[in-house]
């Protein structure tokens, strides 16, 4: 027998976030989210939806947009690759004119690609060249500490004309950028998880098309 009993992995200490203002818990949040270097992206909006792993440099995921169907995006550094499913082939051939996707094939381009590039923008790698900050004017005000994501947070809110969102910032550990809950028809839901884990983003194997001109 073990001389003791297993510890539990410790509790994360407070971080003491909720002390700062509106703006200054915001603007950590999303700075602590850059500091990872990675993260998950879980994105809903209006039936749209995204789930998506992160960097500055890497993306590895599926988009679903409403009624268009669906499509795999792998970006590695300068090469995009997409797999869209029959539904969104079909859409994006119809609008080019031309059979330039396959739901059975991978398609590669890069960023100077404007039907890739738009594709991959849905990787929002801004969030870690130039994390998002609140306008100095902005209207947004703190809420209590409650829990989101099953973890203790922070609420941030900006309520107007009827609408809101509101944005978590976990109080325990470090003070990252976890939910983000909105009624405007203009912003998503969004979850951001497993901060620092790699991306791992590879180029796919199998036969591979070359992006199309727009």
């Amino acid at each position: 027998m073990p001389s003791q009993a297993a510890k539990a992995s410790p509790a994360a200490e407070p971080n003491g976030i909720e002390k700062l203002s509106a703006k200054e818990i915001y603007d950590t949040g999303m700075k602590t989210n850059a500091e990872a270097g990675s993260f998950r992206e879980e994105m809903e909006r209006n039936g749209t939806k995204s789930d998506l792993r992160l960097s500055a440099t890497e993306c590895v995921g599926t988009v679903e947009i409403s009624e268009k169907g669906s499509f795999e995006v792998i970006r590695k550094g300068n090469d995009i690759w997409a797999k869209p499913d029959t539904t969104f082939a079909e859409g994006m051939n119809s609008a080019l004119g031309k059979q330039a996707f396959s739901s059975d094939k991978w398609t590669h381009g890069t960023p100077g690609n404007a039907l890739m590039a738009k594709l991959a923008s849905w990787c929002h790698q801004e969030q870690f060249t130039a994390p998002d900050t609140l306008d100095a004017g902005s209207k947004a005000t703190k809420g209590k500490v409650t829990t989101a994501n099953g973890q203790p947070a922070v609420a941030v809110v900006l309520a107007e004309k009827g609408e809101s969102v509101t944005w978590y910032v976990a109080t325990t550990g470090k003070p990252h950028f976890i939910k983000q809950d909105s009624t405007r028809d203009d912003m998503q839901d969004l979850t951001d998880s497993g901060f620092g884990t790699s991306v791992g983003a590879k180029a796919p194997s199998g036969a591979v098309l070359a992006a199309p001109d727009a």
